[in-house]
């Protein structure tokens, strides 16, 4: 595991949290937040893309669209206590050989953004001050379709995340969630070419699918 990662997410989504998570998935599928960004993320067709998912923990919507039919994906997160659980649920799911998982920070590291036809955010711009950046990033990585779920900009949401806050302060621990302004999450992906298909809200969470206009006739 990366033990130093910038704002303490190896504090949080350590190796008890993967291996938790990991299980929850063998034995349920994917939540219900990564069956919709799924959804949304093969509405245009599958076959033959490479998907991206950042920041994607064991895997879930990725796992879910290499099995619908694309050709490849990679996870890329900023710690490696999930590695081993990605490997072992894509070998369950009989894909190991097209599934991959790298560390990597992507605000920091150009070297490491490797352009993928589709690329999904689950709940990752909450969890960094750089989140209006990396929805920017990925997006500039997107050739095709960009997913990402992200808190709603309401008064409840930034209470509540205010409240898991206070908890994480409580417990002396560095790592803070985030409630960027979702028109600036929006204007960081279109200032990379991709406009808004979709979008939906939850009571804490929107999913907004973007696409590239060229993309239509592929």
């Amino acid at each position: 595991m990366n033990c130093c990662t910038p704002q303490g997410q190896d504090e949080v989504f350590g190796e008890r949290f993967a291996r938790r998570t990991a299980r929850r998935y063998a034995r349920k599928g994917p939540d219900r937040m990564a069956r919709a960004l799924a959804r949304r993320a093969g509405a245009r067709g599958l076959d033959g893309a490479s998907v991206l998912e950042i920041g994607g923990g064991v895997g879930q919507v990725l796992l879910e669209l290499v099995r619908a039919g694309a050709e490849r994906g990679e996870v890329v997160e900023l710690v490696g206590a999930y590695e081993e659980h990605v490997a072992a649920l894509a070998a369950d799911a009989g894909i190991a050989s097209r599934v991959t998982y790298r560390v990597a920070d992507l605000v920091t590291d150009a070297a490491g953004r490797v352009p993928a036809d589709v690329v999904v955010l689950n709940k990752v711009v909450c969890c960094t001050p750089d989140g209006v950046e990396l929805a920017g990033i990925a997006a500039a990585l997107a050739q095709r379709t960009l997913v990402l779920s992200f808190p709603r900009g309401t008064w409840w949401a930034r209470a509540a995340f205010a409240t898991v806050n206070l908890g994480l302060r409580l417990r002396g621990g560095r790592f803070r969630t985030f409630v960027h302004e979702p028109g600036a999450l929006r204007a960081a992906v279109e200032a990379h070419g991709l406009a808004l298909a979709s979008e939906r809200d939850g009571p804490l969470f929107r999913i907004a699918a973007f696409e590239r206009a060229y993309a239509s006739g592929q």
